[in-house]
Parts: C-alpha cells; sequence; structure tokens
C-alpha cells in the first residue's frame, strides 16, 4: 500500500477491526489512536489558521500588539481563535455550538407548525444481556482462538460477558447504534407516533456503556393543544394522562418488588430473552420493569455535600436517614395523576402511583421493544402551542441541555480566559518560539494551548 493511500482514521479503523483483535484488546493502543486521529485533523486545521490571512496569517501578530489591541477593545483575534474551536471536540465553543445546533432544530419545526419537542427519551444499553449481543461477542472471541471464552458466553457466565464486552466496546457501541436506528424508524415512529427527533450519544458509568438522549415532536403536536385548551391543573393533568395512556402505553402504577434491586439475576433475567421469545406478556412486563424500571439511589443522583448531611435524590425519591446510608423513601403514593413543579422550578407529570415506591413511569410499549431502560419524559408548554412562548421554549432547551451537552465556560468566560493569558504574558519570547516552530507545535496548541486557559499557562512556563 502505498504512502497516504489511506487517511490516518481509515487506517485507524481498520487496525481496531483486524479480524483476531489483537489492537482493540491494547488498551494502550486503543487510547493513543483516537488521540493520533485527532491531533492529526487538528493539526491539519491548525496549519490553514496559521497560514490563511483569513486568521492568523504568516505575520501573526506579537504579544505586545495583542495587549496593544485588547486594550483598545479590538477582540477580533480572541473571535477567530473561539471561532477556530467550533470543531474541535470538547472545546466550550464546540458544545455551545451543539446547543445552537439544538435550538435551530426546535425553531425549524416549530416554523413548520410542527410544535416544539413534547418527549425526552433516552435509551439505555444492556450490553450484558441482550442474546444477539452475546452471539457476537462469542463470535469475536472465537476468532481471536479464545474458545474457553467464547464458550462462557453462551452458557451465560457473567464475568466473562462482562469481560469481553470491555474488550469489544467498539463492536458494542456498533451494535447499539444499529440497534437504536433500526428501533427509531419503527417501533418509535410507528408505535409511539413520533414524527421528528433530535438525538445525541452519550457515554457514563453505571447507566450501561452507552446511552441514547432523544428529543422528540409526537404527531399533530400530540397533546399540546388540548393541554393549552384545559383551564385547570387537575383537567391539564387529565389531558396528558390519557394521551400517555392511549398513545405511549404509559404507567407508574406496577406491583413489583420494592427492596430487591437484583431480584431475577442471570439467566433468569427477562432481558436475556427476546420479546418474541415470551410466552407470558404480563409477566415479562413486569419482570422487566422489576429489572429496568425501579430506582434505587446511588451516588449518581444523590446530591453530595461537604457536611455529610442526609443527602437528597435529585429525581424525586426522597432524602436518606442518615448520610451514606442511601435509604431513599422512594416516590410518594398518589391516587390520580397531577402535575407539579420540582426543585428546580421545572414542570414535571407524575402518573397514578398506589403500589411500588420506586418504579420509574415509563412507557410498556417501549420498554418491552427496546428491553433496556428507557426512560420516557412528557414536556409540558402552558403557551398556546401556535405561538409558544419563547422564554417556555428556553427553559426547556436548558433542562434538555444539562443531560445532552456538557458543563462548558460561557462565550464571555471564554473570552475573558484567553485575555487574561495574553496580558499576563511579560514577553513575546513564547510567542514568537510557538511560530517559528508552528509545524512541530501546531498539534499540540489546537488540542491543549488554544482552548484551555490551565494548559496553556503551563506550556508557557515550561517553555
Amino acid at each position: 500500500m502505498k504512502r497516504g493511500a489511506w487517511s490516518v482514521k481509515e487506517w485507524g479503523k481498520h487496525l481496531l477491526r483486524y479480524y483476531d483483535g489483537r489492537f482493540i484488546n491494547d488498551q494502550f493502543f486503543t487510547m493513543f489512536v483516537h488521540n493520533t486521529i485527532q491531533r492529526h485533523v487538528n493539526n491539519s486545521e491548525g496549519h490553514f489558521f496559521f497560514n490563511s490571512d483569513r486568521f492568523i496569517g504568516k505575520n501573526p501578530p506579537s504579544i505586545e500588539t495583542l495587549k496593544r489591541r485588547l486594550a483598545n477593545g479590538d477582540i477580533k483575534f480572541i473571535q477567530m481563535l473561539q471561532y477556530f474551536a467550533r470543531e474541535i471536540k470538547g472545546s466550550d465553543n464546540y458544545w455551545r455550538s451543539r446547543t445552537e445546533d439544538l435550538q435551530h432544530w426546535i425553531q425549524h419545526h416549530i416554523a413548520r407548525g410542527r410544535g416544539p419537542p413534547t418527549f425526552f427519551i433516552t435509551l439505555s444499553c444492556a450490553e450484558f444481556w441482550w442474546p444477539d449481543l452475546m452471539r457476537l461477542l462469542a463470535q469475536l472471541e472465537r476468532k481471536a482462538k479464545r474458545e474457553v471464552q467464547a464458550s462462557a458466553i453462551e452458557s451465560g457466565n457473567s464475568q466473562a460477558i462482562q469481560k469481553s464486552s470491555k474488550r469489544y466496546a467498539l463492536y458494542v457501541n456498533d451494535f447499539f447504534m444499529k440497534r437504536a436506528k433500526c428501533f427509531l424508524k419503527t417501533v418509535l415512529k410507528d408505535a409511539l407516533g413520533i414524527e421528528h427527533y433530535w438525538a445525541r450519544v452519550e457515554f457514563a458509568p453505571g447507566r450501561g456503556q452507552i446511552h441514547l438522549h432523544l428529543l422528540a415532536i409526537g404527531r399533530g403536536r400530540a397533546y399540546l393543544d388540548e393541554f393549552y385548551k384545559a383551564q385547570t391543573m387537575d383537567d391539564k393533568a387529565m389531558v396528558v394522562e390519557t394521551y400517555a395512556k392511549q398513545h405511549l402505553n404509559m404507567t407508574a402504577n406496577v406491583n413489583i418488588n420494592d427492596e430487591d434491586p437484583n431480584a431475577h439475576p442471570p439467566p433468569t433475567s427477562p432481558l436475556t430473552r427476546k420479546f418474541c421469545q415470551c410466552t407470558d406478556e404480563v409477566e415479562d412486563l413486569r419482570l422487566l420493569t422489576q429489572d429496568c424500571m425501579c430506582h434505587h439511589c446511588n451516588k449518581f443522583c444523590l446530591q453530595t455535600n461537604k457536611l455529610n448531611n442526609p443527602r437528597t435524590c435529585r429525581v424525586g425519591y426522597g432524602t436518606e436517614t442518615k448520610f451514606g446510608y442511601r435509604d431513599t423513601p422512594g416516590m410518594n403514593r398518589i391516587s390520580r395523576s397531577e402535575i407539579i413543579k420540582d426543585e428546580k422550578g421545572f414542570w414535571q407529570f407524575r402518573m397514578k402511583r398506589m403500589n411500588s415506591k420506586r418504579v420509574v413511569q415509563h412507557s410498556r410499549t417501549l420498554l418491552q421493544a427496546w428491553r433496556a431502560n428507557c426512560d420516557v419524559k412528557l414536556l409540558l408548554y402552558f403557551s398556546n402551542p401556535h405561538l409558544p412562548d419563547i422564554g417556555e421554549i428556553e427553559e426547556v432547551i436548558q433542562y434538555v441541555v444539562a443531560y445532552t451537552g456538557k458543563r462548558h465556560h460561557t462565550n464571555q468566560e471564554e473570552k475573558s480566559a484567553i485575555q487574561n493569558i495574553i496580558s499576563r504574558s511579560v514577553s513575546a519570547l513564547t510567542w514568537i518560539l510557538f511560530i517559528n516552530y508552528e509545524h512541530q507545535y501546531s498539534r499540540y496548541f489546537s488540542t491543549k494551548l488554544l482552548y484551555t486557559a490551565r494548559t496553556l499557562e503551563t506550556w508557557e512556563a515550561s517553555a
């Protein structure tokens, strides 16, 4: 193969999918290959940034010149840096750009008369359970000539399954994405009446290796028109409840074992079976609820504090009796559906709950089809859906971004950080050295120095 015939990205993908798994099994290789690919991309873009007259150009300003410009209120240089960072994953401007994309998506559908988003759905991955994925992992282990490991997976050995899922994380993620795309085109659109959606993938420990956050718009503005016409809160709750039951098959009133979060260990868990293999759909649904939709508080939902006071669950399941006990009482039982305002000031729809205090209200259709944790939240608007209130839409965006985006500095905070770095530089020596050796350091500049003030200060001090 000729040098340069494949891009670094394609070559890295080829190595990670090598037939016997020798590269993907090397943790150092998988860590460095993605870093190297990103550096090559940033290096290429950084080269253009330094040579194009549209940006810095071949005669870049010195530190002293930049200081004078900033003193006179000229922040053009900072704006160029921020614009350049839009496509550098993980930078502040990257996440701000993704938030803007979401805002534009919502505004587009409102302008088309489809209304604002009505559902916020999260699809998690059951990477230790899905039978099709287990078959794939066993095949990969056999190709790598690990027959004992493959046989252990097929027999349902949990340790072998977890080990292979971590070893072949790339294939687990591919499987999840293919399953999710098929699911969105069929069950989500046809069975639940969802016409348009915006989604983002997230990786987080404790909630499955990968999960998908989805903002969706229901067919015909879903329940929004009737919700707006209803006069009282009780009437509005009834409108949402009717839609939730008829179109989404939702419930929060399930009789399950509240005390045992591991009531169905492998291989008896319903997650090890496909829906077509179920002989009793009612019992299958109850067991799925027990396994997937039963909330037991942990470090991800309990708000920490410095005084070691009892912690409160951030999703509404109460406060523990003593710090570290995690014995929250659960959701209060209610005899009819209601609309309440949570501690953060957001309106929430709560369905009738007379049995379990741990069940998360969910769509039974979604749960039985997806067969893993799948949260559904109905978004509420009190303004006319034909002329929605911009402030209300903005509140929903901020609520969703808290889940779908990452925390980042504001535009002004980032400008101030870059300006402070330039202002604290006592000489132009570092800047001149950096320009002279642009080819050597541009990848480091574009990935680290450009948008992380702390790293930039460290590099300048060492230089």
